[in-house]
Protein backbone atom coordinates (compact mmCIF):
# COMPACT_ATOMS: atom_id res chain seq x y z
CA UNK A 1 0.00 0.00 0.00
CA UNK A 2 2.67 2.16 0.99
CA UNK A 3 4.90 1.31 -2.19
CA UNK A 4 1.73 2.52 -4.07
CA UNK A 5 1.81 5.83 -2.79
CA UNK A 6 4.95 6.21 -2.75
CA UNK A 7 5.00 5.20 -6.63
CA UNK A 8 1.58 7.52 -7.22
CA UNK A 9 3.41 10.72 -5.60
CA UNK A 10 6.31 9.95 -7.78
CA UNK A 11 4.82 9.71 -10.89
CA UNK A 12 2.64 13.03 -10.12
CA UNK A 13 5.89 14.55 -9.39
CA UNK A 14 7.39 13.92 -12.69
CA UNK A 15 3.95 15.17 -14.23
CA UNK A 16 4.20 18.08 -12.18
CA UNK A 17 8.18 18.72 -13.28
CA UNK A 18 7.45 17.70 -16.83
CA UNK A 19 4.53 20.37 -17.13
CA UNK A 20 6.72 23.08 -15.12
CA UNK A 21 9.88 22.23 -17.52
CA UNK A 22 7.04 22.69 -20.95
CA UNK A 23 5.87 25.73 -19.84
CA UNK A 24 9.88 27.41 -19.27
CA UNK A 25 10.03 26.08 -22.56
CA UNK A 26 7.42 28.04 -24.02
CA UNK A 27 7.69 31.31 -21.82
CA UNK A 28 11.73 31.35 -23.16
CA UNK A 29 10.49 30.54 -26.64
CA UNK A 30 8.07 32.96 -26.46
CA UNK A 31 10.63 35.41 -25.46
CA UNK A 32 13.28 35.14 -27.45
CA UNK A 33 10.33 35.75 -30.42
CA UNK A 34 9.00 38.72 -28.47
CA UNK A 35 12.84 39.58 -28.44
CA UNK A 36 13.75 39.44 -31.65
CA UNK A 37 10.44 41.11 -33.04
CA UNK A 38 11.61 44.54 -31.14
CA UNK A 39 14.74 44.03 -32.75
CA UNK A 40 13.08 43.49 -36.04
CA UNK A 41 10.92 46.82 -35.51
CA UNK A 42 13.67 48.69 -34.12
CA UNK A 43 15.58 48.04 -37.38
CA UNK A 44 12.90 49.22 -39.59
CA UNK A 45 11.69 51.91 -37.90
CA UNK A 46 15.69 53.24 -38.61
CA UNK A 47 15.20 52.08 -42.04
CA UNK A 48 12.24 54.26 -42.85
CA UNK A 49 11.78 57.08 -40.28
CA UNK A 50 13.40 59.44 -43.13
CA UNK A 51 11.25 58.47 -45.55
CA UNK A 52 8.19 58.36 -43.22
CA UNK A 53 8.84 62.08 -41.79
CA UNK A 54 9.04 63.55 -45.82
CA UNK A 55 5.87 61.64 -46.73
CA UNK A 56 4.28 63.29 -43.71
CA UNK A 57 5.93 67.15 -44.07
CA UNK A 58 5.43 66.73 -48.14
CA UNK A 59 2.37 64.51 -48.58
CA UNK A 60 4.32 62.49 -51.27
CA UNK A 61 3.37 58.57 -51.27
CA UNK A 62 6.71 56.99 -51.70
CA UNK A 63 5.79 53.47 -53.62
CA UNK A 64 8.85 51.95 -51.25
CA UNK A 65 6.69 52.74 -48.00
CA UNK A 66 4.93 49.02 -47.42
CA UNK A 67 3.85 47.57 -44.19
CA UNK A 68 4.57 44.22 -46.08
CA UNK A 69 5.50 42.17 -43.17
CA UNK A 70 4.53 42.45 -38.90
CA UNK A 71 7.64 44.46 -38.12
CA UNK A 72 7.46 47.11 -40.75
CA UNK A 73 3.79 47.38 -39.47
CA UNK A 74 4.57 47.88 -36.36
CA UNK A 75 7.37 50.43 -36.73
CA UNK A 76 5.18 52.34 -39.13
CA UNK A 77 2.39 52.15 -36.55
CA UNK A 78 4.79 53.17 -33.51
CA UNK A 79 6.42 56.42 -35.75
CA UNK A 80 3.16 57.59 -37.25
CA UNK A 81 1.67 57.30 -33.19
CA UNK A 82 5.16 59.46 -32.21
CA UNK A 83 4.45 62.16 -34.87
CA UNK A 84 0.77 62.45 -34.40
CA UNK A 85 1.57 63.22 -30.45
CA UNK A 86 3.16 66.75 -31.09
CA UNK A 87 2.19 67.58 -35.14
CA UNK A 88 0.19 71.04 -35.11
CA UNK A 89 0.02 71.80 -39.13
CA UNK A 90 -2.96 70.94 -40.53
CA UNK A 91 -1.69 69.87 -43.53
CA UNK A 92 0.91 67.77 -41.61
CA UNK A 93 -1.93 66.27 -39.55
CA UNK A 94 -4.23 65.13 -42.90
CA UNK A 95 -0.88 63.66 -44.93
CA UNK A 96 -0.56 61.45 -41.67
CA UNK A 97 -3.98 60.25 -41.59
CA UNK A 98 -3.47 59.70 -45.17
CA UNK A 99 -0.59 57.90 -44.90
CA UNK A 100 -1.72 55.62 -42.08
CA UNK A 101 -4.82 54.90 -43.86
CA UNK A 102 -3.12 53.50 -47.27
CA UNK A 103 -0.22 51.77 -45.02
CA UNK A 104 -2.31 50.46 -42.09
CA UNK A 105 -5.60 49.97 -43.39
CA UNK A 106 -6.03 46.20 -43.86
CA UNK A 107 -3.65 45.64 -40.58
CA UNK A 108 -6.52 47.39 -38.82
CA UNK A 109 -9.46 45.62 -40.74
CA UNK A 110 -7.51 42.04 -39.47
CA UNK A 111 -7.34 43.11 -35.62
CA UNK A 112 -10.81 44.17 -35.60
CA UNK A 113 -11.54 40.28 -36.48
CA UNK A 114 -9.20 38.90 -34.22
CA UNK A 115 -10.53 36.91 -31.26
CA UNK A 116 -7.70 38.45 -28.90
CA UNK A 117 -9.62 40.77 -26.92
CA UNK A 118 -6.30 43.20 -26.29
CA UNK A 119 -5.58 43.42 -30.85
CA UNK A 120 -9.27 44.21 -31.64
CA UNK A 121 -8.59 46.79 -28.42
CA UNK A 122 -5.48 48.20 -29.77
CA UNK A 123 -6.39 48.19 -33.62
CA UNK A 124 -9.28 50.84 -32.11
CA UNK A 125 -6.92 53.09 -30.39
CA UNK A 126 -4.87 53.10 -33.51
CA UNK A 127 -8.11 53.75 -35.36
CA UNK A 128 -8.97 56.49 -33.25
CA UNK A 129 -5.81 58.09 -33.34
CA UNK A 130 -5.26 58.03 -37.44
CA UNK A 131 -9.35 59.10 -37.82
CA UNK A 132 -9.54 56.42 -40.46
CA UNK A 133 -13.05 56.74 -40.89
CA UNK A 134 -12.91 54.14 -44.05
CA UNK A 135 -13.11 51.61 -41.22
CA UNK A 136 -16.10 52.34 -39.94
CA UNK A 137 -18.12 49.41 -41.53
CA UNK A 138 -15.62 47.17 -40.17
CA UNK A 139 -16.23 49.13 -36.57
CA UNK A 140 -20.48 48.44 -37.07
CA UNK A 141 -19.66 44.85 -37.67
CA UNK A 142 -17.48 44.37 -34.77
CA UNK A 143 -20.19 45.54 -32.66
CA UNK A 144 -22.27 42.42 -33.61
CA UNK A 145 -20.45 39.95 -32.65
CA UNK A 146 -21.39 38.60 -29.17
CA UNK A 147 -17.86 38.06 -28.23
CA UNK A 148 -17.66 42.05 -28.23
CA UNK A 149 -17.46 43.52 -24.51
CA UNK A 150 -18.47 46.39 -22.77
CA UNK A 151 -15.26 48.38 -23.15
CA UNK A 152 -15.34 47.91 -27.07
CA UNK A 153 -18.80 49.09 -27.35
CA UNK A 154 -17.98 52.21 -25.56
CA UNK A 155 -15.01 52.90 -27.32
CA UNK A 156 -16.00 51.86 -30.58
CA UNK A 157 -18.87 53.70 -30.39
CA UNK A 158 -16.93 56.88 -29.24
CA UNK A 159 -15.23 56.55 -32.40
CA UNK A 160 -18.39 56.21 -34.50
CA UNK A 161 -19.51 59.25 -33.11
CA UNK A 162 -16.26 61.50 -33.87
CA UNK A 163 -16.67 60.40 -37.60
CA UNK A 164 -20.12 61.68 -37.07
CA UNK A 165 -21.45 58.07 -38.09
CA UNK A 166 -25.19 58.58 -39.12
CA UNK A 167 -26.29 55.02 -37.61
CA UNK A 168 -25.67 57.27 -34.14
CA UNK A 169 -28.91 57.73 -33.14
CA UNK A 170 -30.37 54.78 -33.68
CA UNK A 171 -27.43 52.79 -32.15
CA UNK A 172 -27.80 54.72 -28.38
CA UNK A 173 -31.66 55.33 -28.91
CA UNK A 174 -32.59 51.71 -29.68
CA UNK A 175 -29.28 49.40 -29.19
CA UNK A 176 -27.10 50.43 -26.50
CA UNK A 177 -29.74 51.38 -23.43
CA UNK A 178 -27.37 50.42 -20.32
CA UNK A 179 -24.43 52.55 -20.58
CA UNK A 180 -23.99 55.28 -17.60
CA UNK A 181 -24.83 59.12 -18.26
CA UNK A 182 -20.88 59.59 -18.50
CA UNK A 183 -20.10 56.99 -21.50
CA UNK A 184 -23.01 58.99 -23.10
CA UNK A 185 -21.38 62.32 -22.27
CA UNK A 186 -18.63 61.57 -23.61
CA UNK A 187 -19.63 59.26 -26.76
CA UNK A 188 -22.00 62.11 -27.67
CA UNK A 189 -19.41 65.07 -26.35
CA UNK A 190 -18.00 63.99 -30.13
CA UNK A 191 -21.30 64.28 -32.37
CA UNK A 192 -21.35 67.62 -34.76
CA UNK A 193 -24.71 69.94 -34.12
CA UNK A 194 -26.23 68.50 -37.04
CA UNK A 195 -26.17 64.98 -35.52
CA UNK A 196 -26.38 66.38 -31.50
CA UNK A 197 -29.65 68.21 -32.66
CA UNK A 198 -31.20 65.10 -33.81
CA UNK A 199 -31.01 64.02 -30.28
CA UNK A 200 -32.63 66.79 -28.93
CA UNK A 201 -35.40 66.55 -31.40
CA UNK A 202 -35.84 63.05 -30.14
CA UNK A 203 -35.27 63.87 -26.50
CA UNK A 204 -39.12 62.76 -24.70
CA UNK A 205 -38.05 59.50 -26.26
CA UNK A 206 -34.88 58.75 -24.72
CA UNK A 207 -33.93 56.54 -21.98
CA UNK A 208 -33.10 58.58 -18.46
CA UNK A 209 -29.34 58.28 -18.63
CA UNK A 210 -29.53 59.39 -22.17
CA UNK A 211 -31.12 62.54 -21.29
CA UNK A 212 -29.12 63.69 -18.49
CA UNK A 213 -25.97 63.16 -20.83
CA UNK A 214 -27.87 65.52 -23.51
CA UNK A 215 -28.77 67.85 -20.61
CA UNK A 216 -24.99 68.20 -19.85
CA UNK A 217 -24.03 68.60 -22.94
CA UNK A 218 -26.33 71.63 -23.55
CA UNK A 219 -24.96 73.16 -20.40
CA UNK A 220 -21.32 72.67 -21.23
CA UNK A 221 -21.74 74.48 -24.77
CA UNK A 222 -23.57 77.18 -23.33
CA UNK A 223 -25.30 77.72 -26.65
CA UNK A 224 -27.96 80.11 -26.54
CA UNK A 225 -29.83 78.16 -29.51
CA UNK A 226 -30.53 75.50 -27.22
CA UNK A 227 -32.23 77.70 -24.15
CA UNK A 228 -35.71 77.27 -25.15
CA UNK A 229 -35.06 73.60 -25.03
CA UNK A 230 -33.37 73.73 -21.53
CA UNK A 231 -36.15 76.20 -20.00
CA UNK A 232 -39.11 73.53 -21.58
CA UNK A 233 -37.43 70.72 -20.08
CA UNK A 234 -37.03 72.31 -16.68
CA UNK A 235 -40.86 73.63 -16.70
CA UNK A 236 -42.10 70.10 -17.71
CA UNK A 237 -39.74 67.84 -15.24
CA UNK A 238 -39.41 66.99 -11.69
CA UNK A 239 -36.52 65.03 -9.74
CA UNK A 240 -33.01 64.47 -11.10
CA UNK A 241 -33.91 65.45 -14.50
CA UNK A 242 -35.61 69.02 -13.15
CA UNK A 243 -32.08 69.54 -11.37
CA UNK A 244 -30.00 68.75 -14.61
CA UNK A 245 -32.37 71.15 -16.76
CA UNK A 246 -31.35 74.27 -14.18
CA UNK A 247 -27.93 72.70 -13.27
CA UNK A 248 -27.34 73.06 -17.74
CA UNK A 249 -29.46 76.57 -17.20
CA UNK A 250 -26.48 78.04 -14.74
CA UNK A 251 -23.95 76.70 -16.85
CA UNK A 252 -25.51 78.62 -19.61
CA UNK A 253 -25.47 81.86 -17.36
CA UNK A 254 -29.14 83.13 -18.95
CA UNK A 255 -32.93 82.85 -19.15
CA UNK A 256 -35.48 84.20 -20.67
CA UNK A 257 -37.23 85.96 -17.12
CA UNK A 258 -35.06 85.51 -14.11
CA UNK A 259 -38.09 86.22 -12.02
CA UNK A 260 -39.73 82.37 -12.85
CA UNK A 261 -36.84 81.12 -11.13
CA UNK A 262 -36.40 83.32 -8.22
CA UNK A 263 -38.54 81.35 -6.06
CA UNK A 264 -36.92 78.48 -6.15
CA UNK A 265 -33.80 80.00 -3.71
CA UNK A 266 -36.53 79.66 -1.02
CA UNK A 267 -36.86 76.27 -2.27
CA UNK A 268 -36.41 72.93 -0.18
CA UNK A 269 -34.15 71.38 -2.63
CA UNK A 270 -30.44 72.12 -1.62
CA UNK A 271 -29.42 71.36 -4.79
CA UNK A 272 -32.31 74.07 -6.13
CA UNK A 273 -31.03 76.42 -3.76
CA UNK A 274 -27.12 76.37 -4.87
CA UNK A 275 -28.09 76.47 -8.87
CA UNK A 276 -30.63 79.10 -8.70
CA UNK A 277 -27.79 81.02 -6.63
CA UNK A 278 -25.32 80.29 -9.29
CA UNK A 279 -28.06 81.70 -12.13
CA UNK A 280 -29.48 84.91 -10.01
CA UNK A 281 -25.09 85.68 -9.92
CA UNK A 282 -24.74 84.86 -13.45
CA UNK A 283 -27.60 87.13 -14.08
CA UNK A 284 -26.61 89.62 -11.76
CA UNK A 285 -30.31 90.72 -10.64
CA UNK A 286 -30.35 93.00 -8.14
CA UNK A 287 -33.87 91.77 -6.26
CA UNK A 288 -32.33 88.64 -5.66
CA UNK A 289 -29.38 90.21 -3.64
CA UNK A 290 -30.98 90.32 -0.26
CA UNK A 291 -32.17 86.33 -0.39
CA UNK A 292 -28.51 85.60 -1.71
CA UNK A 293 -27.32 87.24 1.61
CA UNK A 294 -30.16 85.15 3.31
CA UNK A 295 -28.18 81.80 2.06
CA UNK A 296 -25.17 82.50 2.94
CA UNK A 297 -26.90 81.35 6.50
CA UNK A 298 -27.77 77.89 4.83
CA UNK A 299 -27.69 74.90 6.59
CA UNK A 300 -25.67 73.40 3.05
CA UNK A 301 -22.02 74.26 2.58
CA UNK A 302 -22.50 74.26 -1.08
CA UNK A 303 -24.98 76.78 -0.71
CA UNK A 304 -23.33 79.26 1.37
CA UNK A 305 -20.58 78.78 -0.98
CA UNK A 306 -22.30 79.50 -4.04
CA UNK A 307 -24.38 82.67 -2.50
CA UNK A 308 -21.27 84.15 -0.90
CA UNK A 309 -19.39 83.36 -5.05
CA UNK A 310 -22.48 84.72 -6.54
CA UNK A 311 -22.38 87.97 -4.33
CA UNK A 312 -19.18 88.49 -5.49
CA UNK A 313 -20.35 88.89 -8.96
CA UNK A 314 -22.38 91.96 -7.67
CA UNK A 315 -20.49 95.05 -8.35
CA UNK A 316 -21.36 96.09 -4.89
CA UNK A 317 -20.42 92.52 -3.83
CA UNK A 318 -17.83 93.41 -1.44
CA UNK A 319 -19.33 96.07 0.21
CA UNK A 320 -22.27 93.81 0.58
CA UNK A 321 -19.95 91.05 2.25
CA UNK A 322 -18.35 93.69 4.59
CA UNK A 323 -21.89 93.97 5.50
CA UNK A 324 -22.38 91.49 6.35
CA UNK A 325 -19.13 90.38 8.21
CA UNK A 326 -19.61 93.47 10.32
CA UNK A 327 -24.00 93.32 11.18
CA UNK A 328 -24.52 89.64 11.00
CA UNK A 329 -25.35 86.66 14.31
CA UNK A 330 -24.89 84.15 12.14
CA UNK A 331 -21.06 82.43 12.38
CA UNK A 332 -21.83 80.39 8.80
CA UNK A 333 -22.67 83.67 7.09
CA UNK A 334 -19.52 85.98 8.87
CA UNK A 335 -17.55 82.59 7.31
CA UNK A 336 -18.51 82.32 4.24
CA UNK A 337 -18.15 86.12 3.64
CA UNK A 338 -14.80 86.76 4.93
CA UNK A 339 -13.38 83.55 2.32
CA UNK A 340 -15.07 85.29 -0.62
CA UNK A 341 -13.91 88.46 0.45
CA UNK A 342 -9.84 87.01 0.62
CA UNK A 343 -10.66 84.91 -2.13
CA UNK A 344 -10.14 88.39 -4.01
CA UNK A 345 -12.71 86.73 -6.68
CA UNK A 346 -14.68 89.16 -8.81
CA UNK A 347 -16.61 87.54 -11.70
CA UNK A 348 -17.70 89.54 -14.60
Amino acid sequence: MIKDEIQFLLTLFLLLSGSLLLLLFYLVIRKARENRLKRRVEEQKQAINDKLLHSILTGEALRSLQADSKAKALAIEQLLSHYADFLEGEAEKKNLEKLAESLLLHHYRKGLRKPKWSTRMNALFYIETFRMAALKEEILAMLKHKRVTKEEQVRALTILAEFQAKEMFRLLMDEYKDLSHLEYRNILSRVEDRGFEQFLLGYHSCHSELQYALLDLVGLKKNLQYLQFIESVFSASNGEERIRALKALASVGFVQNMEVYLPLLKSANWQERMLSARLAGAMKLEQALPDLVELLQDSSWWVRSQAGQSIMSFPQGRVTLEKVMAESNDTFARDMAWEWMNKGVHQS
